[in-house]
Parts: C-alpha cells; sequence; structure tokens
C-alpha cells in the first residue's frame, strides 16, 4: 500500500460527506490532474497533481480534505517510501463548507481550488504547481527535495493555522507524542502535542478532537496570546 494511499485511509472524520457533496471528479487539463473521491469512512479528498508526475516519480502533490487538511505530499524518486516519500500536513480554521468547488481558467493557465474554507489555491495549470492562497502569503520550493519539507510555507494565514511539520514515510501527525504548532495571522505561534488534539484508534485512524466551535474554545485557554478570527 502506497504512503498516500494509506493517509487517505488513516485519516478520520469529526463530520461527514456524502455522495452528494462528493462526487467522484478525474480531470485532467494542461499539465495538471485533479481527483476527488468519497473514501469509505465518509472523508471527501480532493488531489491536484502533476500530469507527468509518474515519469520520474519526483513530484510534488497537493492533498485537500473535508477536515479542513491540506497536505503536501512529495515523492523524491524510486525506493523505499520510508525514504522517498514525505508529506507535511496544514489544518485550516475555521471550516465553512464541506464541499469543495474549482475553475480551470484557460485564459491565464490556471487551477482555483476552492478549500472547505473557503480561501481559494490558485495552481498553474501547466505544472500544478502552488501560485497564491487568497487569505495567506505563500512560499513555494522550487526543487522537490527532502530539506525542505514539502516545499511549501504559509505565512499569516488570516485565520488559524495549524502546521504538523513534515515527516518521512508516513503523516507528520501520526506520532502522538511529537507536537504541532498553532500560528495566527501575524505568525504568533503555539506548540501543542498531538495527543491533545487528534485522536488515536486501534485501526490506525487519526482525527481531530474537535469541531470549529470547541477548537476555538480550546485554542483561547492553551494559546491565549494567539490573535483569533
Amino acid at each position: 500500500m502506497s504512503f498516500l494511499l494509506s493517509l487517505i485511509l488513516s485519516v478520520g472524520i469529526a463530520h461527514a460527506a456524502d455522495q452528494a457533496s462528493c462526487p467522484d471528479i478525474a480531470e485532467r487539463r494542461d499539465g495538471t490532474k485533479i481527483q476527488q473521491m468519497l473514501s469509505g469512512n465518509g472523508e471527501c479528498f480532493f488531489s491536484v497533481t502533476p500530469d507527468d508526475a509518474w515519469k520520474d516519480l519526483i513530484y510534488r502533490d497537493h492533498l485537500f480534505t473535508s477536515e479542513g487538511m491540506f497536505m503536501v505530499f512529495n515523492s523524491f524518486g524510486p525506493g523505499d517510501e520510508s525514504q522517498t516519500t514525505g508529506a507535511r500536513e496544514f489544518y485550516l480554521f475555521p471550516r465553512n463548507t464541506e464541499a469543495f468547488s474549482y475553475e480551470w481558467k484557460d485564459d491565464t493557465r490556471e487551477l482555483i481550488v476552492t478549500h472547505v474554507t473557503g480561501d481559494k489555491f490558485v495552481f498553474e495549470s501547466k505544472k500544478a504547481r502552488l501560485k497564491s492562497i487568497t487569505r495567506a502569503n505563500v512560499i513555494v520550493a522550487d526543487y522537490v527535495e527532502p530539506s525542505n519539507r514539502g516545499g511549501i510555507e504559509i505565512t499569516n494565514f488570516q485565520g488559524i493555522i495549524l502546521d504538523g511539520g513534515f515527516k518521512l514515510g508516513s503523516p507528520p501527525t501520526s506520532n502522538s507524542n511529537a507536537s504541532s504548532v498553532f500560528r495566527d495571522v501575524n505568525n504568533t505561534s503555539c506548540s501543542v502535542k498531538n495527543s491533545e488534539l487528534f485522536k488515536y484508534t486501534s485501526d490506525g485512524d487519526i482525527y481531530l478532537k474537535y469541531n470549529d466551535k470547541a477548537m476555538l474554545t480550546f485554542i483561547q485557554k492553551r494559546c491565549p496570546k494567539l490573535k483569533l478570527p
């Protein structure tokens, strides 16, 4: 089982999507492939991938989930997935809906994906490269390599962002003893142990313990210096 597939199967849910809000989608245009699917546990996934990703297995994939996660998956080439794959996980709050939307802009050769938070992620459709996020600043590395921790940095998000970090071979938040970092619009940060935020089941599922309202209450108490939206 590939790392990316195992991640899709392991992500838990606090609220379920359905086939009406998450129809199967598979499209290719320019140099980009998109796919939307509903997992068996009711989580909706939307991915943006370079269409030529499988040629040398060196590529950056982008995965959105209906739980508000934006994951940057990296493949560094053929070989043992514990050393040749890695991921960076971000959770964005608050979440407004469980449905994604997207638009191809042929005149500018762009793909615009609207996340469940309402934020628009703009990609170059020629290479499936992230260009911008409407309510944040984004820095994208030119090369896909382990040293740049997924290759995407998000700052000054006009909400609350939870950075789960980067990890080779498995989801970053899979380690309950590790920590993730909340950041506000001013990039003020607050580190919290994963076991405080995620529930880990005996089946290997991982899901957030809190809905948006409960999460904001948790942040107010746990990270009082953060500026909440």
